[in-house]
């Protein structure tokens, strides 16, 4: 049994040692290296150069690596970064970032007796700064080195600073002279401090861009730009100058118990559109101070609109991460981009101080028609605003159509009003009040003013006056009037042929007005002519009634005197 087993080793020695040795360090000669099985690297070391873990390829990195300038790690789609050691680049130049009220805990060990205390300011303005140190209140407004005696006692001491300014003032590094003139120095990285944030002064040393995998689990970085477009995991790690961290749109992130110090923007990490972080408030130690610990950035807010090249007034309030309040309007494609600075397409984030927030905004788009017409307000509230890089909206709109033109009758005269109904709808899905214009060929007719009010799925007929500007057979086109300022959108809001009524038949007015003057003239002509007739046949009548009464008057006249003879007669007698 025991020589069976004996037999069973030896083969396994046999068999292993004709597996190929795989490389367990990195390059230092500026070439590339592929990975694409798995691979370890144990101990400390150099790397210049580029290295690619391919698909299927695992790197594990348990020793610390410093790693030359424009140097860089990718992990492509598949491959898989394990960092238990340190990447460590060979620039690192960072800065502490001093706000009002922070404070520094100064420490240099067990040095006692007098000397000074240096601070090397990487950036100062002119503007009020004071250092308090114990007791002893010092103006430092516009140094870039300041000296001051102080009485070591071989214990850590505060320095607190009072500041006013816009650009806040940062410490390269503080520093410690002995009565001998020995000098320690801190950097900004190793200063231990409170209300303050540690920038990044310089580009990044190398590159880690991940379209793989990479798990850093007790691993740190120094000096790189880290770029994660497939799935990053941070636990017990330490980023220092590496940030911000991008997590690039369909990626991922989590972050616990890690600590991120100093980044080269206000951000520790950035989120672009919809990727996904995960990030524990609770035991994540970011750069603090103004420096955000994450924020959402879109890589556009562009709203797509119906409304075309109509040039509709937009309105944005609370954008962003400061709130902003303004105006814009559509382009010629019916689209407006809101995001026009990066604060505005920042629309989440967690504070340096881990408090989460988020814009609340909303926007408003109006199509603006007239004051009387077209004024039934064509616009939408997007609230809150859209949080995507691309959002499409529909105004809601009315369409007027023309359904017909109906004259009266077939034939009119020139110049002389002829009755028409139009009869006019609104399909659309906005109601609408607009003018309706008519036109004999291309010139506009001479109608009665016609203004017409519609609702939603609405028809009306509306009864107007055509006067025709000469004789000859014409038709009349009615068609809605649209706002020219809504331009090419007119087409969807209303018909533009309308509606065009039957061919009808106008005479001049001078062939048809001639008769009734003749008769008229004949009949005025017949009256005189009577009158006169009359006139003259009653002044004969009068003649003669006037003759038979003197006649009768006479005879009369002529009895009474024979009467009255008579009577003498009889007297005398």
């Amino acid at each position: 049994m025991r020589r069976v087993i004996l037999v069973t080793i030896l083969l396994m020695i046999t068999s292993l040692s004709t597996i190929p040795l795989v490389s367990s360090s990195p390059q230092n000669d500026g070439s590339t290296k592929t990975v694409s099985s798995s691979e370890t690297w144990e101990s400390d070391g150099p790397l210049d150069g580029d290295v690619l873990i391919t698909n299927g390829g695992s790197l594990t990195i348990n020793g610390d690596i410093t790693i030359a300038d424009e140097s860089s790690i990718q992990v492509e789609q598949g491959g898989i970064l394990e960092l238990n050691g340190k990447l460590i680049g060979e620039n690192l130049n960072a800065a502490l970032r001093i706000d009002d009220a922070s404070v520094i805990h100064a420490d240099f060990g067990s040095l006692t007796g007098s000397g000074q205390l240096i601070i090397n300011f990487d950036l100062f303005t002119t503007q009020y700064c004071n250092i308090t140190i114990g007791e002893q209140l010092t103006n430092v407004s516009g140094k870039d080195k300041v000296e001051i005696d102080v009485d070591y006692d071989g214990n850590p001491f505060n320095i607190t600073f009072e500041l006013y300014s816009f650009i806040l003032p940062e410490i390269s590094t503080i520093q410690s002279r002995d009565v001998n003139g020995v000098i320690q120095t801190i950097r900004a990285e190793d200063i231990n401090q409170t209300g303050s944030s540690l920038a990044w002064k310089s580009d990044p040393s190398f590159i880690v861009r991940v379209d793989g995998t990479m798990n850093s689990m007790g691993g740190e970085f120094q000096g790189a730009d880290i770029f994660c477009s497939g799935e990053c995991n941070f636990k017990n790690s330490t980023m220092i100058g590496s940030a911000p961290i991008n997590v690039k749109n369909g990626s991922s992130l989590t972050a616990e118990t890690s600590s991120i110090v100093g980044s080269r923007t206000d951000e520790d990490i950035v989120v672009h559109d919809s990727a996904v972080i995960n990030y524990d408030v609770d035991t994540m130690t970011g750069t603090g101070g103004t420096t955000d610990s994450w924020i959402r950035l879109l890589s556009q807010r562009v709203i797509q609109t119906n409304l075309m090249d109509a040039g509709a007034t937009v309105h944005f309030e609370g954008l962003g991460l400061t709130g902003d309040i303004g105006d814009d309007i559509i382009d010629e494609n019916g689209r407006v981009d809101i995001g026009t600075s990066e604060s505005k397409r920042i629309i989440e984030w967690v504070s340096g101080d881990g408090v989460y927030g988020t814009e609340d905004s909303d926007v408003l788009i109006t199509l603006n028609g007239g004051v009387t017409t077209w004024s039934e307000g064509y616009d939408i509230l997007i609230d809150p605003a859209p949080s995507v890089p691309y959002h499409e909206v529909s105004i809601d709109l009315p369409f007027v159509s023309i359904d017909s033109v109906v004259a009266e009758d077939t034939s009119g005269t020139a110049n002389k009003g002829l009755g028409v109904m139009i009869t006019v709808s609104n399909t659309g899905d906005a109601p609408v009040k607009t003018n309706i214009r008519c036109y004999e060929g291309s010139d506009l007719a001479d109608t009665t003013t016609l203004l017409v009010s519609l609702e939603v799925g609405e028809s009306k007929k509306i009864p107007t006056t055509w006067w025709a500007n000469a004789s000859g057979s014409k038709a009349l086109t009615c068609k809605a009037l649209v706002p020219i300022g809504f331009n090419s959108l007119a087409d969807n809001l209303a018909s533009s042929s309308g509606a065009t009524s039957s061919e009808i038949s106008f005479k001049d007015a001078d062939d048809t007005e001639d008769a009734p003057i003749i008769i008229y003239a004949a009949l005025l002509v017949f009256i005189v002519l009577g009158t006169v007739l009359v006139t003259r046949k009653g002044a004969q009548s009068t003649e003669e009634t006037e003759e038979v009464t003197e006649e009768e008057t006479e005879e009369k006249q002529y009895d009474e005197n024979i009467i009255e003879a008579s009577e003498e007669e009889t007297i005398v007698e």
